[in-house]
């Protein structure tokens, strides 16, 4: 069956309606673009993921004036993070010094939930959107400069033109995968395991998601998220290299760990709800080129998550916001070249890369066991230096000492 070619009508063509997607659709909507965003699912879907919601989510949904519907919504506000080492010492850290704040400073939300809300409020500004939507590919003219998508919609093979596409398609992106971009090293990739549950008990009076470093499961981590209505997203995260070289069999040390001494007791009259799901990460360790001809990427399609953490929506909802930005600054210029969107890439990169760079460094540290277990064995008997890392989730400057020497050398000897 040939394709059947749809005249130019769009400004811009988004692949992928996530948190990134339906973002960069809002901005560009709002702006009285014509654009068009197409996903392979339909809305409400659920999506893998820890379900955390981070400080930087919560300021673009503060900028685009949405943070009264995630507040409305099924979601869990959550005031910090506790952190666990292999010896098993802990230490709660809040957010942020004020606790007193009428909004938490991070959310737990399921994606079906989230993803739904920020999906609705991206077809309220108007624009087009086709669900159950697979794109095959993009469209290049005789410069190579992208100008549109070929998709299966409505039992058709369509062409739909437009001078910028938007991939949003998260971590095996078909636009990416078009351009010539290979698959992330295993260095630079991660592979998570999540399951929910309920009736895990033992949180935080203030909801803090948990981080655990156990012997089993280094150089990976061990999360416990509490969720609204008495849910927890529960999981495990490792860099795929040491999954391949050490021949981890996640599943079962996620089982493993569920039944840990340290955790057994939590989990006593807790009962997994639906099937444990895996998913790839590639990690902002080695971000992608994020701009070109007639193209942008954004999020989990640029390899934008946090090596240390494995949250993404942040950093997809970062650069959403941006694209589009960019599609609008683009459209008023008439300039849809690489040199043109290279101010897009700067943008984004100006506001993440210090950040993901101390992220992979802090990701590295994560090897050294001695070292979790003296930061956090002092951290949690030390109200100054807990105060300390506190600030370091409201301040890059503050959490660059995580990676100085010198800081680890005040922790040892303190």
């Amino acid at each position: 069956m040939s394709a059947t070619r749809i005249p130019d009508k769009y400004d811009v063509i988004i692949v992928g309606a996530g948190p990134g997607g339906s973002t960069a659709a809002t901005v560009a909507g709002r702006k009285g673009l014509r654009v068009l965003m197409l996903d392979k699912d339909t809305f409400p879907r659920d999506k893998i993921c820890g379900d955390a919601i981070s400080g930087k989510s919560v300021d673009v949904l503060r900028e685009l004036d949405l943070l009264d519907l995630v507040v409305r919504d099924e979601s869990l506000g959550s005031w910090g993070v506790t952190f666990s080492g292999p010896s098993g010492d802990e230490v709660a850290i809040p957010f942020t010094k004020f606790l007193d704040a009428p909004v938490a400073p991070g959310f737990v939300s399921p994606r079906e939930v989230f993803d739904n809300i920020l999906f609705n409020v991206a077809v309220e500004t108007g624009i087009d959107v086709w669900q159950n939507a697979s794109v095959r590919g993009i469209i290049q003219d005789e410069a190579q400069t992208v100008c549109g998508v070929r998709v299966e919609y409505d039992g058709q093979e369509l062409e739909v033109m437009a001078p910028v596409v938007i991939g949003a398609d998260g971590a095996y992106s078909v636009v990416a995968r078009d351009l010539g971009m290979k698959q992330l090293s295993e260095k630079h990739y991660c592979a998570g395991l999540r399951a929910y549950y309920e009736g895990v008990t033992g949180f935080h009076p203030r909801n803090h998601i948990e981080i655990h470093f156990v012997e089993e499961s280094i150089p990976g981590y061990f999360w416990i998220f509490p969720m609204p209505n008495g849910r927890a997203n529960v999981g495990i995260g490792m860099l795929s290299s040491a999954v391949k070289k050490r021949d981890v069999k996640l599943k079962p040390l996620l089982d493993l760990l569920v039944a840990h001494p340290r955790f057994e007791s939590r989990f006593e009259n807790a009962r997994r709800i639906g099937p444990v799901r895996g998913w790839g990460l590639p990690l902002g360790s080695k971000p992608r080129p994020m701009a070109g001809d007639g193209w942008m990427l954004v999020g989990d399609a640029a390899s934008l998550i946090d090596p240390f953490t494995g949250e993404g929506i942040g950093n997809a909802m970062v650069s959403g916001w941006r694209a589009g930005e960019w599609v609008h600054r683009a459209t008023e210029a008439a300039r849809f070249d690489a040199e043109f969107f290279a101010g897009y890439q700067t943008e984004v990169m100006d506001r993440l890369r210090n950040e993901l760079r101390l992220s992979h460094m802090m990701q590295r540290l994560g090897n050294w066991r001695w070292l979790l277990n003296t930061v956090i064995r002092k951290a949690s008997r030390s109200e100054e230096l807990a105060d300390l890392i506190s600030c370091m989730f409201d301040d890059l400057d503050e959490r660059r000492q995580l990676v100085s020497p010198l800081f680890y050398l005040k922790v040892l000897s303190a």
